[in-house]
């Protein structure tokens, strides 16, 4: 097929690294991939190698000129279907469809209230939470919405050496002894940061050897709150702050196990990535959580804005060493059967397939 990805990601959101994946992956499976971005954004850059046909474009709506720009493209290359990412990239192509009658069709990476998701020919939810957000919310016809699960590359997380462990843990100041509680990404009140620095307190009264390492970015007025409750409660020297990271693979091989206090959530490629390295994984029941992880044997799931229960789940792991080693393979069998490339771009090509058909 030749199809047309076009993301409004700027940065390396979860959205703009899964469309990266993606335009690499069709490409390898012998589609003709064309790749519509913003100038200067991470994902322009990430492709400049690649045997990626790539437009840069600021997404304008109004004026027309720009979408008048793409849909040229669109005919001069013969485009199939095209398929969007993003908010700004979303409305743009639903203009296309109704402006010039191309084929779209649309990934949810998240839930909001926008009514044009309706007009898309054919709408992709990364979750059963998602899809049913837009089902209700978006009337998206139930027809035409499918639930695909957002996938990663398995290999790139599994197969680390102890030495790179090792290495990892020291350039924080750890030994092998200590156990390693890992939190990635964006640190806000949405990701429940606050309950997972009050269930420390009780982790570390039972397991003094207890450190959380939290990997992301977020506002310094909410760290700075974060940091000055976890001084109040006494366990400050046990929460090292990372900030963001591009060694993600390797600082998974480095911990002991994962956490997740989100109290809202679409779908956690994080906790997928975790899989794939054989941690086992602690997090709140939420969104798209259930559909990942499954409790007791990937993980355990608690309820959410509960740090009690949060701090007893984890602390029951870091008590079982071979209990952890089991659920952390049986994650990374999970990862590797159900949320590799080769599991989830079948679908992906289907819906696209079905779009074009229409």
């Amino acid at each position: 097929m030749n199809i047309m990805e076009i993301t409004s990601a700027t940065g390396t959101s979860g959205a703009a690294v899964h469309c990266l994946m993606l335009v690499r992956e069709l490409s390898r499976r012998g589609h003709n991939v064309t790749l519509v971005c913003r100038p200067d954004s991470w994902i322009s850059r990430e492709v400049v190698n690649d045997s990626i046909n790539l437009v840069t474009s600021d997404l304008h709506r109004f004026p027309t000129h720009e979408l008048r720009r793409i849909a040229g493209i669109v005919r001069e290359h013969g485009i199939h279907a095209v398929h969007t990412h993003m908010s700004r990239a979303h409305f743009f192509g639903v203009l296309l469809k109704l402006f010039w009658g191309v084929k779209c069709v649309a990934t949810a990476h998240s839930c909001h209230f926008q009514p044009h998701w309706m007009l898309n020919d054919r709408v992709i939810a990364v979750s059963e939470y998602t899809r049913r957000y837009h089902r209700f919310f978006n009337l998206v016809p139930k027809n035409r919405i499918h639930v695909i699960h957002n996938f990663i590359d398995c290999g790139r997380f599994s197969g680390h050496s102890s030495h790179l462990r090792r290495r990892v843990r020291e350039s924080f100041g750890f030994d092998d002894s200590a156990l390693l509680i890992g939190v990635i990404g964006n640190v806000s009140e949405k990701k429940g940061m606050t309950h997972l620095v009050r269930s420390m307190k009780q982790i570390v009264a039972e397991v003094p050897e207890a450190f959380l390492l939290v990997v992301g970015n977020g506002q310094a007025q909410y760290f700075d709150a974060l940091k000055s409750e976890a001084a109040g409660l006494g366990i400050g020297e046990h929460i090292i702050w990372a900030g963001h990271r591009s060694d993600v693979p390797d600082l998974l091989c480095a911990l002991d196990l994962l956490a997740s206090a989100s109290l809202s959530e679409n779908f956690p490629v994080s906790m997928i990535e975790a899989m794939a390295a054989g941690l086992p994984i602690v997090a709140t029941a939420v969104g798209g959580v259930p559909e990942c992880v499954v409790e007791g044997e990937t993980g355990l799931l608690v309820r959410p804005g509960r740090s009690d229960a949060l701090a007893a789940a984890i602390v029951s792991l870091l008590k079982d060493r071979e209990l952890r080693k089991k659920i952390g393979e049986t994650g990374r069998r999970r990862a590797f059967e159900n949320f590799s490339p080769d599991a989830q771009l079948p679908l992906i090509e289907e819906v696209l397939r079905l779009a074009a058909e229409v």
